[in-house]
């Protein structure tokens, strides 16, 4: 190619070799700003049907002339459509970009090391332009048998998909970021989407699933999203109000959280606006997350429902509502998956918001907050999910703890924060902001060098777990439309199963942490790292069972009939509770540890019936800690504050807090399992009166608190002499037992080894 035969922008590859390293990656592109048909020879071919780079939907061509033969170097070509099994009409042609390419398709980024890897359409484009588009060399055979070659540009139908990692990543950096996205690091969504259902003759991205956006008003109105929002046949308070400008002038960062939470699991696809999200022909819904006790039951009357995504929760409020419990064990019932935001509270100390609350945990990098503090994090069937960032670790707001299930996609900040200590400059998630301008209200990208006229409607610094959940929405979305009937137990399961760990991803490789502490004069465990459990399954507090990936959890979703462990999850699992009176005791003379075992299994649902000679395998674990209660004796002064101190004095707030922090929770399976359910340091507002409970707020200490363990996932239960589950508490002051034993109990839902 000759350097003056095209307009200006053009850039040319310096040396042979890497001309050669282009076309091998499947790179090569247009030469020429607007050469969407190039021609050679006389053949002309034209897009008389849009398909996908990303999803191999396959794209119709027409040729101007009969053609014996059709083939592509980095696609392939066919006259029966893949996908639907259509015939091609006369002089027409399906052609689908290989996934193999798409996946090695690494043109030039935004950096000055690799701005000449590669040619670009037009330096007004910017440094990313050639991500959007990708030409391909076709070699025609005439009808006289004659060769010839001919080029054609197709274009990546979202202009923002390159900047979205989380579904994409090739190391690219248009966020102005210090540590661009490590590649590959992202939800292996691409292979999945290009699935074919051979039945239902579709390819994955959603179809026929609803999903329930459970936050702050999803903006009905934005053009990336507006064609996927589903008007239910019922209607209530909270049921898809939209977003206000107003609201948006007044909470500029809070009111768009549901519109960009919406984005992820299901914006538009291929219609030239915007990117896309994971499920991006799924039907959403918003729900108002301010009315819970409305919006669950109008959910629930939505018989359409399949998912619920639930990015919200509330940090240091203990509290228990049986009535809300309810409705999540009826979303269970009808297979009905709740996916819960865990938090992002691991970096949290002191504040206004939580007054009370120890630094230390901060300075030493331990978990901040002990998020099993409400409902959405505690019931044992809701799948909680902690952050992955883009340089393939946890997060660093993410909390750990023995609850999460499965860690999805969230980011970090997406900048340089330097108001947040120990921050990282990596990138966050690009999705949609609002269908208002910035320019009307506080623009949370004005000074990214990511936003441009092109983006305003989205945004590139959405993060945390509430990121991180719509990730695995989106993704359990695919799991719906590919086993319609699949139960809320055998997505567990599979999530369990084919989620990435430290085995298979080495970025997530973490090490059990371990502190003196000076109080004690003792070590503490401030994280477990990764541990195998007795059934196999790989766990850390960190991140649950592991990474998502959509490939393999879709494919174990199609075989799940096949597989004798998920088909047996079908129906609902046996619930058990232990009946042993008694079973917490003092295990030293200080009083201040306590172990808990647990035997005498009782059914809940079959008349009070024992568990005699049946072995459960864990479906879901729990035990009440509401119990759990300090004597004014211990090694610091607010152990006799906290109980001695008049009942609802800051005095007496402050000095719960302060014991509660300096408190661990452990529990072991009967396979000798150790996990740990509550770090040192972690702050919970339990006991303090911080927080009015909703039904007796004089005597917080005796309504149900029901904390939920993931790592026991299908390890055995039954009744044997010499070995339990066990709880231990150990604690900086002396522990009232009698109150403990007066509640203290182990519930397992389980299935009997066999089914």
């Amino acid at each position: 190619m000759k350097s003056g035969s095209c307009r200006k922008g053009l850039r040319i590859a310096r040396t042979a070799a890497i001309v050669s390293a282009m076309l091998l990656a499947g790179t090569l592109l247009s030469g020429c700003k607007g050469s969407k048909n190039w021609l050679n020879d006389g053949v002309k071919l034209t897009i008389v049907e849009e398909g996908d780079l990303a999803t191999g939907k396959p794209y119709r061509l027409r040729a101007d002339r009969h053609l014996l033969d059709l083939r592509a170097e980095h696609g392939d070509v066919s006259t029966v459509n893949p996908v639907t099994g259509e015939n091609a009409g006369t002089n027409e042609w399906f052609y689908v970009f290989s996934e193999e390419n798409f996946s090695a398709y690494e043109p030039a980024l935004a950096d000055d090391t690799k701005a000449d890897n590669a040619v670009t359409n037009d330096a007004n484009d910017g440094e990313n332009s050639s991500l959007k588009d990708f030409t391909e060399n076709f070699r025609a055979t005439l009808a006289d048998g004659r060769i010839r070659k001919v080029r054609q540009t197709f274009s990546v139908n979202d202009p923002l998909l390159p900047d979205q990692w989380h579904l994409w990543n090739i190391g690219q950096n248009p966020y102005g970021v210090t540590e661009p996205p490590l590649k590959k690091t992202d939800l292996n969504v691409i292979p999945a989407w290009r699935i074919i259902l051979p039945e239902e003759k579709q390819q994955l991205d959603g179809t026929g699933v609803y999903v329930a956006v459970f936050d702050s008003p999803v903006d009905i109105n934005h053009e990336d999203l507006k064609d996927n929002i589903y008007y239910p046949e019922i209607t209530g308070e909270g049921i898809n109000t939209g977003l206000s400008l107003e609201l948006l002038k007044e909470y500029p960062s809070q009111a768009s959280h549901g519109t960009s939470v919406a984005g992820i699991i299901g914006a538009s696809a291929m219609n030239r606006l915007g990117g896309r999200g994971i499920a991006f022909n799924a039907r959403l819904t918003s729900f108002s997350e301010q009315l819970e006790a409305i919006s669950l039951p109008l959910i629930l009357k939505t018989k359409r429902m399949n998912l619920v995504n639930a990015s919200i929760g509330s940090e240091l409020h203990t509290f228990d509502s049986q009535a809300a419990a309810d409705l999540y064990e009826a979303l269970y019932e009808n297979s009905i998956a709740v996916v819960h935001a865990n938090g992002n509270g691991f970096d949290e100390g002191q504040s206004e918001q939580k007054p009370y609350s120890s630094s230390r945990c901060f300075v030493i990098d331990a978990n901040c907050e002990f998020t099993q503090t409400n409902n959405l994090a505690r019931y044992p069937f809701n799948i909680n999910v902690g952050a992955l960032n883009s340089l393939g670790v946890k997060a660093s707001y993410s909390s750990a703890g023995s609850n999460i299930w499965v860690t999805g996609f969230g980011g970090e900040y997406g900048g340089d924060i330097t108001d947040i200590p120990g921050s990282k400059s990596s990138a966050a998630i690009v999705t949609t902001l609002s269908s208002y301008d910035p320019k009307d209200f506080s623009d949370p990208d004005a000074k990214s060098p990511w936003r441009s006229q092109d983006n305003i409607y989205y945004t590139n610094t959405m993060n945390g777990t509430s990121s991180a959940a719509p990730s695995v929405t989106g993704a359990l979305a695919l799991v719906y439309q590919a086993k319609p009937d699949i139960t809320v137990s055998q997505i567990r399961y599979l999530l369990a199963k084919t989620s990435r760990n430290d085995t298979v991803m080495p970025t997530l490789a973490q090490t059990p942490e371990e502190v003196q502490d000076d109080d004690y004069g003792e070590s503490f465990f401030l994280s477990q790292g990764w541990k195998d459990n007795a059934a196999g399954f790989r766990f850390s507090d960190y991140y649950g069972f592991g990474v998502i990936d959509a490939h393999a959890l879709v494919k174990g979703a199609l075989a799940c009939d096949s597989d004798p462990e998920c088909s047996a999850l079908k129906t609902f699992p046996e619930k058990y509770v232990s009946s042993n009176t008694s079973p917490c005791a003092y295990t030293d003379t200080t009083k201040r540890n306590v172990t808990c075992s647990f035997s005498d299994f009782r059914s809940a649902d079959e008349g009070d019936d024992s568990l005699g000679d049946t072995v459960l395998a864990a479906d879901a674990i729990t035990f009440d800690v509401s119990g759990l209660s300090y004597l004014p004796e211990g090694l610091i002064d607010s152990c006799s504050r906290a109980v001695l101190s008049e009942e609802g004095s800051e005095e007496r707030k402050k000095a719960v807090f302060d014991v509660n922090h300096l408190l661990e929770i452990s529990a072991v399976s009967q396979s000798g399992t150790e996990l740990l359910v509550k770090n040192i340091y972690a702050n919970w507002d339990y006991g303090s009166g911080y927080t009015a409970r909703e039904e007796d707020p004089d005597d917080p200490a005796m309504e149900p608190l029901e904390l939920a363990v993931s790592g026991f996932y299908r390890e055995p239960l039954s009744e044997e002499p010499d070995r339990h589950y066990q709880v231990s508490f150990r604690s900086v002051c002396e522990l009232d037992v009698s109150s403990l034993n007066e509640r203290m109990h182990l519930t397992v839902y389980g299935y009997p080894r066999g089914r």
